[in-house]
């Protein structure tokens, strides 16, 4: 409220700006067509999917965890392997991400047959997206050994009972940063039955299986396709996305900011809030407490007229030493007498 003694005028910098999602995954149905639905829990599924179905085992699979997401999302496309195509999978897929419901991170399937994965395979690759599949394929993970960053393939002699599926129900609540795909217990999952020399030969060919270690029931190698460990695909994607959701955020929530070196300082100071919030997950290492990052960014004055005309802030660079984690110890020690 104002008075002829007092103005006061409010700004309002509420604008909300879309956040990528890292939680949500997305079972793609393929035992009838379904419009896209989200379940918050397993009772909800029979009104969809008898429980005599893939689709079912599945979910159930996945809400059986600890933790577990807080909700699923599901989206059918009926297909039959035996005379379709996988590519009507992956039309399927660009139809939902067309209808808006492209918030999903993880990529799921009951189809486990090598070509549907590979089709699947080839479609994530152009999302920053994760998808995982369970395969008894004894050729399949040496097909896409040093493939894809973004795919997770998990070698089991029991694919049905949907061992990858349940791990990223289990890892998807959990901030990306603090954990590896290794070591993890999958409940309701048995170990595979492969002798040394073969789960030798699937970690040297970039895929995970499940094995009892120590008496432990657990993931053995936490790696994507291409090699690179997954939790550090992750961390890019992570990175990536909030960087350019910070900066956006600035840009649309302020009338103008500045072609100056107080306004290249705003955009930086937003590049460094994520790097910093990439440090608190886990994501970033530290030395002595302090994160291991470094942004380095022209004066304006560095900035070529013609760039600047354009309005474009150019060579904004930053580089950080990622924390990774420890897979393997090695202990040497000498008894004497």
């Amino acid at each position: 409220m104002s008075n002829r003694y007092v103005t006061v005028t409010i700004t309002r910098q509420t604008k909300a700006v879309s956040e990528k999602g890292f939680g949500l995954p997305l079972v793609l149905a393929t035992s009838k067509n379904l419009g896209y639905k989200v379940y918050t829990d397993i009772d909800q599924v029979p009104a969809d999917f008898d429980t005599t179905t893939e689709e079912y085992k599945l979910l159930s699979r996945m809400f059986g965890q600890n933790p577990r997401p807080a909700e699923i999302a599901v989206y059918g496309v009926q297909y039959d392997n035996a005379t379709d195509d996988p590519t009507k999978l992956t039309s399927a897929l660009n139809t939902l991400v067309t209808m808006g419901k492209n918030d999903f991170y993880y990529l799921l399937s009951v189809e486990q047959g090598d070509e549907e994965i590979i089709a699947l395979a080839e479609w994530i690759s152009t999302q920053d997206k994760i998808y995982a599949a369970s395969t008894s394929s004894e050729t399949l993970y040496t097909t896409l050994s040093g493939l894809y960053d973004n795919v997770f393939l998990l070698v089991h002699d029991q694919p049905r009972q949907y061992p990858a599926e349940g791990l990223v129900a289990q890892l998807a609540p959990l901030p990306i940063g603090s954990y590896t795909w290794t070591f993890k217990t999958i409940q309701g999952v048995s170990p595979a039955t492969y002798d040394d020399t073969k789960i030798n030969d699937i970690h040297e060919h970039n895929a995970c299986t499940y094995i009892k270690e120590g008496g432990v029931n657990i993931t053995s190698y936490g790696v994507a396709t291409s090699g690179e460990y997954i939790d550090v695909v992750q961390s890019t994607h992570f990175i990536k996305a909030r960087m350019a959701e910070s900066v956006f955020r600035l840009l649309a929530t302020n009338p103008k900011i500045p072609y100056t070196d107080t306004g290249i300082a705003m955009v930086v100071a937003k590049v460094d809030e994520v790097l910093k919030q990439a440090f608190k997950q886990g994501i970033i290492a530290n030395e002595n407490g302090e994160p291991l990052y470094s942004i380095t960014v022209p004066t304006r004055a560095e900035i070529p007229a013609n760039t600047r005309a354009q309005r474009v802030l150019p060579d904004i660079q930053w580089s950080a030493t990622i924390a990774g984690a420890i897979e393997k110890v090695e202990i040497r020690g000498t008894l004497m007498i």
